[in-house]
């Protein structure tokens, strides 16, 4: 989470906006009243880390913390991880493409919806509807690309729920073992900070 690019209360109304959730649904996942969450995410309060915790937790996203200095290969890693598991949804892509596609179709449909007003990123619904249409290849190919169209359109990928959370964890567990053996400069800079 960084300070230079969005507010707790931003990232937290954003991943509630994604999930395509109302306030008063996505307070009652995470087990706080809807006025605490709505304090949360207008900055009104600032939460303590247990109870940023619970609602990331309500809202099925990670908690990670760690004390960095500039420089010390964060964006990146957090690029590699998302590559990472775009692969792990190009494998269940390639197994079952109807599926995987129906789904994807689905959350767009639905995410239009939630993002009615906000032209940008109805840009990107509008490309990824296209690339859906061209068919596997070009899902592929902008899925595991590294040019920054690709990079772009993966912050509002619509593949959410193609992997299970077991895929998941074990996508991210495998990272982890990864990134540690090929970066141990960086994870000894972040052994200085709060991992969770």
């Amino acid at each position: 989470m960084s300070e230079q690019t969005t507010s707790v209360g931003e990232l937290l109304r954003g991943r509630r906006a994604r999930l395509g959730l109302s306030q008063r649904a996505a307070a009652r996942a995470c087990g706080i009243p809807q006025s605490m969450l709505s304090r949360l995410e207008t900055g009104e309060t600032q939460p303590s880390i247990s109870t940023l915790q619970r609602v990331l937790d309500g809202l099925g996203a990670e908690l990670h913390l760690e004390l960095r200095t500039p420089g010390d290969g964060a964006p990146r890693r957090e690029k590699q991880r998302s590559l990472w598991l775009n692969r792990m949804v190009v494998g269940e892509l390639t197994r079952e493409p109807h599926r995987a596609i129906g789904i994807a179709r689905e959350n767009l449909a639905r995410l239009r919806g939630v993002h009615a007003e906000r032209a940008s990123i109805l840009e990107a619904f509008d490309r990824w509807g296209e690339i859906l249409d061209e068919g596997v290849e070009s899902i592929v190919a902008t899925l595991t690309g590294l040019d920054e169209e690709a990079e772009d359109l993966r912050q509002n990928s619509p593949f959410a729920g193609v992997l299970t959370p077991e895929q998941r964890e074990q996508a991210l567990s495998s990272f982890r073992t990864y990134w540690e053996a090929h970066h141990p400069h960086v994870e000894a800079a972040a052994a200085h900070g709060v991992r969770r």
